[in-house]
C-alpha cells in the first residue's frame, strides 16, 4: 500500500472547474435513498472489486474511505481490476428503478497498479455491530443454513449463513450450470469473501443487509455437509425458552404421520409423541395422506407449535400401522364462538378430525386446480380445501347440502421478534380421502347457476334482438335517404321545368307578343312614309316606346334569375331586396304582415313583380321621395298597396298602352290570373295609392 500511496501522490492532479467534491467524505452525504443529484465529483483511489466480470459497478478504496461507483465509460468493452489505480471524474444521478442516488463516473483513467488488499477475517457478529467499514472485501465464516431463488430475477441466488445466534443474508450472481450447487451445500461449514454493502440496491430496497458475492467460487468449503441432509437433529430438541433462536437454527427433522394435505406443497404430520408439525415445501409434491414420512426443513414457530418451512421429505420404514381417525361432528357456531356469541377460534382443534354439515356455496373453479369448496354452515362459511383429492368433490354441486369430514388446520402467520402475537387467517377443512364427501340432498332445481344461466340467455337474446333492431333501423335509415334524395331530384327537376314554362309564358305572353305590336307598328309607318309624314312619326315613336317598355321588362325578368328575393323566409326582406336597387334616395316603409309560408312560389313572384313594377312607377314618373308598401292575408284573399307622395295622375285620364305606358297594363294582366283587382286612388299633386286584392287558390 505504500507503493500504491506514493502513485497517488506523484499523479499530476486533475484541473477541474466549478465546485467539485475531491474527497469521499463529502461525497458518501450525497449518496443513497436521501442523496443529492447533480453533484460533481473527481478523485482518485484504488479499485477493490467489481460486482462481477465485466460489471459497471465497482468499489473504489482512497485515503478516507470506500464509496461505490457506477462506470459509464469502460463498462461493458473493458472491465476493471482490482488493484487498478484510476483517475475519475463524474456526476451523482437519480437511479429511477430503486430510487437510489449513485455515483456515475464519466471520465475513468487507469494511472497504475498494485497488489490488491487481501480480504479481512471477520465474524457476522463484527458486520451485524458496524466494526466493519461499508464496502470492505472481508472473510466470514458459518454454516450454510438455507439457499434459494430470486422470485423476481432467477439469476440471483440468496444464501443463509449462521453463526451462532446470529446469521446473514448472502446475494450471488449464478450461471445456468450452478444453479442447483447451493442446494447441496446445506448443511456445509463454509467461509465467503464478500463485500460488505449495508444497503440494498435492488428493488427491495426496503430489505436487510446484504453481502454481495461475485460467483459461487466466493464460497470456501471448510467441512461438508453430511452426506445424509436428513442426518440431523429432531425438532423436538428445540427448547421454547428464546424463540428469537429458531430463526437462526439450520435444518431439523420431524418424524410422523401425513394427516392432511393442501395447496402449494404443504401437509401436517402427527409425530410420533402425537404433535401436529406443519410443513411448507421448498419444492417438489408432497406426500399423500396416511403416508409414514420424515421431513427435514428450517423450524419456525406461530406459538403454537414449532414448525418446518423449505423442507424436505422422504417415506419411513419402521413407521407404526396407520388407522384413519374417526371425525367429530362440529357445529360452525361451536368452532368460531364461545359460549356467550363472541367471536372465538377454537385453536386446540388444529389437527383434528371433524366433520361438518351446510350448503355448497362454491365449487372449485374449471380449469384452476384450486380445490376449494365453500360450505356454508349457518351463518359461517368453511372453506373446504380439496386440492389434494380433486375427485372427492366433483359431484358437488351449488345449493346442495353436504357432509364433509376431514382435517381441521388452523393458518396462522409465522412469529416475528418485533410481532407479540401471531394472528389466525383461517380455519380450514382439508378433505382426507374422496369417503369424506357425503352428499345429503341434491340442489333445488330452481339454483342459482341456472337462473344465472337463464338470464344469460335471455340477455343474449335481448342483445341479439337490439341488434337486429339497429341494423334494421340503419337499414332504413340509409333506404330513407336514398328515397328522399331521390325524391330532391325528381322534385328540383319538376321546379325547374315550371320555371321553364312560366319563363317561357312570361315572354310569350309579354315580349313576344308586344314584340309584334312593334312590328307592326314600323309596317304602317313605313306606308305612311310618302304620303304622311305626321303619321309615320307618330307611329315611329309608338314603337320606341314599346322597345323601351318591355326592354326594362326582359331586363327585370333577368333580374328574377339571378335574385335570391324567393329564397328569403321574410316577405318584408324579400320585397325590401326586390326594390332597394330602384330607391337609392327615397325614403322606403315595409309593413307587410304576411307568412313566407302562406304564398307559393308563383304568387310570390308576381307579388315581386307587381310591387317593383309600382315603386319603379312611383319613383320614375310620380318623382316621388317616399313610398309606402303594406301588405296583410284575409283568409284567401292577399291585400297589399303601394303609395307613394309623388306628383299623382287622374286615373281617369292617365296614359295608356296607346301613349307607350304598360306598367299597369301588364299588373291587370298579371292579376287576372288569380281572380285579383286593382283600385287606384290618385290626382294630380296628391301622390298615388294602388291597392291589389288576389285570391290565394292556384289558378285554373
Amino acid at each position: 500500500m505504500k507503493l500504491a500511496s506514493l502513485i497517488l501522490a506523484l499523479a499530476p492532479t486533475t484541473a477541474w472547474c466549478g465546485d467539485v467534491i475531491t474527497n469521499v467524505t463529502d461525497l458518501l452525504p450525497c449518496l443513497g435513498f436521501n442523496g443529492k443529484e447533480r453533484v460533481e465529483f473527481a478523485f482518485k483511489g484504488t479499485v477493490v472489486r467489481s460486482d462481477f466480470p465485466h460489471s459497471a459497478v465497482f468499489y473504489a478504496k482512497t485515503p478516507d474511505g470506500y464509496v461505490r461507483l457506477v462506470d459509464k465509460v469502460l463498462w461493458p468493452q473493458k472491465g476493471l481490476s482490482s488493484g487498478d489505480i484510476i483517475d475519475v471524474r463524474g456526476k451523482t444521478l437519480f437511479n429511477l428503478p430503486n430510487g437510489y442516488v449513485n455515483a456515475y463516473c464519466f471520465a475513468v483513467k487507469t494511472i497504475g497498479h498494485v497488489k490488491p488488499d487481501p480480504p479481512v477475517d471477520a465474524t457476522i457478529e463484527d458486520i451485524l455491530d458496524g466494526k466493519i467499514q461499508p464496502l470492505q472485501t472481508v472473510r466470514i465464516r458459518g454454516t450454510l443454513r438455507d439457499a434459494f431463488m430470486d422470485e423476481i430475477d432467477h439469476r440471483y441466488w440468496f444464501a443463509i449463513i449462521s453463526s451462532g445466534a446470529n446469521s446473514i443474508c448472502l446475494s450471488i450472481q449464478m450461471d445456468g450450470s450452478a444453479t442447483n450447487s447451493l442446494d447441496s451445500l446445506i448443511g456445509a461449514e463454509v467461509r465467503a469473501t464478500v463485500s460488505y454493502n449495508p444497503l440494498a440496491f435492488g428493488t427491495r430496497r426496503l430489505c436487510r443487509t446484504i453481502i454481495s458475492l461475485r460467483s459461487p467460487t466466493d464460497i470456501e468449503i471448510i467441512s461438508p455437509p453430511p452426506q445424509d441432509p436428513f442426518d440431523v437433529s429432531s425438532i423436538e430438541s428445540i427448547h421454547a425458552s428464546d424463540m428469537s433462536s429458531i430463526m437462526n437454527l439450520g435444518r431439523h427433522i420431524a418424524k410422523g404421520t401425513v394427516i392432511a394435505v393442501w395447496q402449494h406443497g404443504n401437509f401436517a404430520i402427527r409425530t410420533d409423541r402425537g404433535e401436529i408439525v406443519n410443513v411448507s415445501l421448498a419444492e417438489g409434491k408432497p406426500p399423500n395422506y396416511g403416508d409414514a414420512v420424515e421431513a427435514a426443513g428450517l423450524p419456525y414457530t406461530d406459538l403454537y407449535r414449532i414448525n418446518l418451512r423449505r423442507a424436505i421429505w422422504r417415506k419411513r420404514q419402521d413407521a407404526p400401522a396407520f388407522r384413519t381417525e374417526e371425525a367429530k361432528p362440529v357445529d360452525a357456531t361451536a368452532l368460531f364462538t364461545d359460549g356467550m356469541g363472541h367471536y372465538e377460534i377454537k385453536a386446540d382443534l388444529h389437527g383434528k378430525a371433524i366433520s361438518m354439515r351446510g350448503i355448497v356455496t362454491g365449487v372449485p373453479s374449471v380449469g384452476m386446480n384450486d380445490g376449494i369448496v365453500r360450505l356454508q354452515c349457518g351463518d359461517f362459511a368453511m372453506p373446504v380445501d380439496a386440492s389434494a383429492t380433486p375427485d372427492a368433490v366433483k359431484s358437488l354441486e351449488i345449493g346442495c347440502e353436504a357432509e364433509i369430514s376431514g382435517t381441521c388446520i388452523v393458518k396462522t402467520d409465522s412469529w416475528r421478534p418485533n410481532e407479540p402475537m401471531p394472528r389466525i387467517r383461517e380455519v380450514v377443512l382439508v378433505v382426507r380421502t374422496p369417503a369424506d364427501v357425503k352428499i345429503l340432498a341434491s340442489p333445488p332445481w330452481w339454483t342459482p347457476g341456472k337462473f344465472a344461466a337463464v338470464a344469460g340467455m335471455l340477455v343474449a337474446v335481448l342483445a341479439v334482438f337490439l341488434l337486429w333492431n339497429i341494423m334494421l333501423k340503419r337499414l332504413a335509415d340509409k333506404r330513407g335517404l336514398e328515397l328522399a334524395s331521390t325524391r330532391i331530384l325528381q322534385e328540383e327537376s319538376k321546379l325547374k321545368v315550371q320555371e321553364r314554362t312560366r319563363i317561357a309564358v312570361e315572354l310569350h305572353d309579354t315580349v313576344a307578343q308586344n314584340l309584334t305590336g312593334v312590328s307592326l307598328e314600323i309596317d304602317s309607318a313605313e306606308q305612311l312614309a310618302e304620303k304622311d309624314h305626321e303619321g309615320m312619326l307618330k307611329h315611329l315613336g309608338m314603337a320606341a316606346r314599346t322597345l323601351q317598355s318591355y326592354r326594362n321588362e326582359l331586363r327585370n325578368c333577368l333580374w328574377d334569375l339571378r335574385s335570391r328575393a324567393l329564397e328569403e323566409a321574410d316577405l318584408n326582406e324579400a320585397i325590401r331586396r326586390t326594390v332597394t336597387p330602384l330607391v337609392s334616395d327615397v325614403d322606403l316603409a315595409i309593413r307587410f304582415n304576411v307568412p313566407r309560408k302562406a304564398l307559393s312560389d308563383d304568387i310570390a313572384h308576381v307579388l315581386m313583380r307587381i310591387v317593383r313594377e309600382l315603386v319603379q312607377n312611383a319613383v320614375r314618373h310620380g318623382d316621388a321621395s317616399q313610398v309606402k308598401i303594406a301588405g296583410s292575408l284575409d283568409g284567401a284573399i292577399l291585400r297589399f298597396s303601394v303609395s307613394d307622395n309623388g306628383c299623382g295622375f287622374d286615373p281617369a285620364t292617365r296614359p295608356g298602352v296607346m301613349q307607350g305606358h304598360f306598367g299597369l297594363q301588364g299588373i291587370h294582366e298579371r292579376i287576372s290570373q288569380f281572380n285579383g283587382e286593382v283600385q287606384i286612388e290618385s290626382s294630380p299633386g296628391n301622390g298615388a295609392k294602388i291597392t291589389i286584392s288576389m285570391k290565394l287558390q292556384t289558378p285554373s
